[in-house]
């Protein structure tokens, strides 16, 4: 006879894989459950025998070979690759299960003996696993052999670690693999290999639920199973690990399991990194008005209007953030609208609550940040201004590579004043254009120079013009105020608001006011490397220069009539090109403020004062986030030879119900339109997204 203990030795330190994976019937193991020796309080040290190559990686070792694609599971090899993977996962899971019975022989015996069963099923799986991938001429221990299930659950203290880690952890995330793998090796044929995947994807359900009813027994009373669970995972652990990658989310064998409906919607929204060194983003649109106010935005108060903006709209980060990413938010979605964007097919990031100062809007981090002390990989606000400085001063540290993010300073703050940029724009711009648009623009101090500002502006035009103001700090055409062009003297009561907001102009820019035939927007990335061209994105502006929506064309200039498109392709397009005057002093003017991060520059083609098309190649830079780079990133989600149009509107008093997306076989999104924000839940303004194939069918469309 053998002992319990004797088996679990034997599965846990024999070096050879035989031996390991030999299952002795239940009548000739003895019911004795001694404790082995010191592993109870050295567990985290102790490592399983192995023979030598199928020894795990050192720790810190990096190095694996990548999981086939499904196409290439055509390839007999490629689905011996993918069953080593696996196979390495559940010769783990024996392991580690040999390892529990030994750590804990005060356990209840029922769980012991459930415990038993279970690694007697792993053997099993290992045994398939490696025989089926020798079938497909791959030898196990040809490929790196990972260590993370080790190193994540051998250090476990209680059986409620057990059953937390490897249960509810790794071998649900197997109720998504096996199934989706089996799914494939159907489709590929493979009779063989699906029918073991099935098999162990009905195993998996019954260790999930082995695990479930002993989680149970064992946490908080009163407790729910999802905050237990969260509770009782620490860091590299998550709720993400139960999940698998790139596979579809599988609620029906969770339920099956025994899941309750909470537990299972709260983890397909939930999301962490599982190793990628993530972003963090921070959704203040508002960060011009607080430089505008203070170099310091230390007295700023944003009015109540303008925080219901940014709060009504924060979500628009998760549309730039990728699913490893993190999106700091002043209140962390819904659950329901979560659930909306998966049903689209949007990727999730990982979400964290921060506090909010109602006095001046800052933000600061909890005092238990999840964030802080992990590895990232850049910091990334909206916008760089001082209270997003403050609120990551905490997150730099664990910058990976420090001397390639942004940081606020005097001279950030710069390159957002149109002062600023004005004082470029001549040598931006070259040829005639300087002298008939970028050359026309004069500084304004404050409200008693405008009349002289206008005589310049005029003089340098050649004649009366319709004019417009713009303050030095303002994004998305708030503040421009439009004078008359007739009036031969300008009074300030010309000035859309009337003489009480005339007065309170600060310093700006006064500029012709020409007639726009076609606005468009050109999104840079600037990081270590250099400047990035990303792409062009078309715009919709209102009369007064508002900021309506953004329309993105897999083809710049289709759908445009023929002659605009040729003068776009010809002549200002070109303009953008590296290595180009404007790209040059554009890099150099980032550079000289050390700006790292996304870059908007807004043009458009206008007609000249003989009525011919002419191109402003600059109008303003945004060294920030736009709402062009959204549209721009959201284009990753829409179907091939199809365009978008994103537009920001105000909430109406009734929301209707949005019609069915239709999506291509790909999961990407052909048509239909979609409220990108939390639509329930803002209180005056949304964000939409429309999908059609022809731009012309997005350009009519009446809801902008």
């Amino acid at each position: 006879m053998v002992t319990i203990t004797e088996y679990a030795e034997r599965v846990l330190f024999s070096e050879s894989l035989e031996e390991k994976l030999a299952i002795l019937p239940l009548s000739e193991l003895e019911d004795e459950f001694a404790a082995f020796g010191e592993v109870g309080s050295a567990g985290a040290l102790v490592e399983p025998g192995r023979p030598k190559h199928l020894l795990m990686r050192e720790k810190g070792e990096t190095g694996r070979a990548p999981l086939p694609t499904r196409p290439q599971m055509v390839n007999e090899e490629s689905r011996g690759v993918l069953f080593h993977f696996f196979g390495n996962h559940e010769l783990m899971a024996a392991e580690l299960m040999a390892l529990a019975l030994l750590k804990f022989p005060d356990a209840p015996r029922a769980f012991r003996k459930g415990l038993l069963q279970t690694l007697r099923e792993e053997q099993r799986h290992t045994f398939w696993y490696v025989r089926r991938m020798q079938e497909c001429g791959v030898e196990f221990g040809s490929h790196p052999l990972s260590r993370f299930f080790w190193d994540s659950v051998a250090p476990m203290e209680t059986p409620l670690d057990y059953v937390t880690r490897l249960s509810l952890t790794f071998e649900q995330a197997n109720l998504d693999y096996a199934r989706h793998f089996a799914g494939i090796m159907d489709e590929v044929g493979d009779s063989a290999s699906a029918g073991i995947m099935k098999q162990i994807y009905r195993d998996e359900i019954s260790h999930v639920g082995y695990g479930l009813r002993w989680f149970r027994h064992w946490k908080r009373e009163g407790q729910s199973d999802w905050d237990a669970y969260q509770g009782a995972l620490h860091f590299p652990l998550s709720p993400s690990r139960a999940k698998g990658n790139g596979a579809l989310f599988n609620r029906q064998g969770r339920e099956e399991a025994g899941l309750d409906e909470e537990f299972v919607r709260e983890l397909a929204v939930f999301e962490r990194s599982k190793g990628r060194t993530p972003d963090v983003f921070w959704f203040n649109a508002d960060a011009e008005m607080a430089m505008a106010r203070d170099p310091e935005a230390r007295d700023y108060e944003p009015k109540r209007s303008v925080a219901g903006f940014v709060e009504d709209l924060e979500t628009l980060a998760i549309f730039l953030a990728r699913r490893d990413d993190v999106v700091l938010c002043r209140r962390k979605p819904r659950r329901e609208y979560l659930e909306r964007l998966l049903e689209c097919g949007f990727e999730l990031p990982e979400f964290e609550a921060v506090h909010v100062e109602e006095q001046d809007g800052s933000a600061r981090l909890p005092g238990e940040c999840l964030t802080a002390g992990r590895r990232l990989r850049n910091l990334r606000p909206w916008s760089w201004e001082p209270r997003a400085e403050r609120l990551f001063a905490p997150l730099r540290e664990g910058v990976s590579v420090p001397d390639g993010v942004s940081r606020w300073d005097r001279r950030l703050r710069a390159l957002f004043s149109k002062v600023d940029q004005a004082a470029q724009w001549p040598d931006w711009e070259s040829g005639e254009e300087t002298a008939d648009l970028g050359g026309c623009s004069v500084v304004v101090p404050d409200a008693n120079s405008i009349e002289g500002a206008v005589s310049k502006v005029r003089e340098r035009w050649g004649g009366s013009c319709a004019l417009v103001w713009k303050p030095a700090f303002s994004a998305a055409g708030r503040g421009f105020w439009l004078v008359d062009g007739g009036e031969s003297q300008v009074d300030p009561r010309n000035f859309d608001g009337g003489p009480k907001k005339a007065r309170r102009i600060g310093e700006g820019v006064l500029e012709p006011w020409v007639e726009r035939v076609f606005d468009f927007s050109v999104q840079f990335e600037r990081d270590r490397n250099g400047l990035r061209r990303l792409g062009f994105v078309r715009q919709r502006v209102g009369d007064g220069g508002a900021y309506l929506g953004t329309l993105w064309t897999p083809k710049f200039c289709r759908g445009l009539e023929p002659d605009l498109a040729k003068f776009l392709m010809q002549e200002a397009l070109p303009q953008y090109e590296p290595d180009t005057s404007f790209w040059r002093k554009l890099e150099n003017w980032l550079s000289s403020a050390r700006y790292f991060g996304p870059v908007g520059v807004d043009s458009f083609v206008y007609r000249g004062r003989e009525g011919e098309w002419r191109h402003r190649v600059v109008c303003e830079v945004n060294p920030r986030y736009t709402m062009g780079r959204i549209a721009l990133d959201l284009s990753r989600r829409v179907s091939a030879g199809h365009s978008l149009m994103f537009t920001i509107q105000r909430k109406p008093s009734v929301l209707e119900p949005e019609p069915d997306l239709q999506k291509d076989s790909h999961g990407k999104l052909r048509s239909g339109r979609i409220v990108l924000t939390d639509g329930p839940a803002a209180k005056s303004w949304m964000a939409c997204l429309e999908v059609a194939r022809e731009p012309c069918d997005l350009e009519s469309s009446d809801r902008v």
